[in-house]
């Protein structure tokens, strides 16, 4: 991804997050079932605001109560690391959520190795629609024109297995061609 833009010439954000980190913050708020409703909504956070959220989440089901546990995480603020081990007290009760922490510090420790920290940050209300992925769900973003999403993708555990080849993991990511080129044409490129 950094390969690529860099050479486009567009300055990106890479935002990523983990599906098993959000599953932990639907069992801290007490709402493990409505797992799909919450990450639908904190999706749009961007488009349509907190209270725009609070209200989808109450029009999905989730008590007033679980929305406020929710609000602390969702607006939680500082480097990568500060937001992980804010999350590691907040989600201590949760195996998977855990597991996303874990998998989360080693990839972020990977991008440092890498020299690429300052490009790559945690986003904990990205979650991806698809429901497909299981691990780290990436998203890319110009820095310079606001058009939305221009790349994403993530870690799947056997996707492959819906068509006929089972026991095959990856990471995958998708380049918005067309979005690609919006950007490329704004900037003069």
């Amino acid at each position: 991804i950094h390969e690529v833009f860099s050479r486009l010439g567009i300055s990106v954000r890479v935002l990523i997050n983990n599906r098993k980190i959000l599953a932990g913050v639907a069992e801290a708020i007490g709402e493990p079932d409505k797992f799909v409703d919450i990450t639908t909504a904190i999706d749009k956070l961007d488009k349509i605001g907190l209270d725009g959220v609070n209200e989808e989440l109450k029009s999905r089901g989730l008590s007033s109560d679980s929305i406020g546990k929710l609000q602390p995480i969702i607006q939680l603020n500082g480097t990568t690391s500060e937001k992980l081990s804010v999350l590691g007290n907040i989600l201590s009760g949760s195996e998977t959520g855990v597991k996303g922490i874990e998998e989360m510090r080693t990839l972020f420790d990977m991008i440092g190795e890498a020299g690429l920290s300052g490009q790559t940050e945690l986003d904990l209300t990205l979650a991806r629609g698809l429901n497909y992925y299981t691990g780290a769900i990436i998203e890319v973003k110009s820095k310079d024109v606001a058009i939305g999403s221009i790349c994403g993708g993530g870690r799947y555990d056997d996707l492959t297995g819906n068509f006929g080849l089972t026991g095959v993991s990856g990471v995958g990511v998708s380049f918005g061609a067309d979005r690609i080129y919006d950007v490329m044409i704004e900037l003069n490129l």
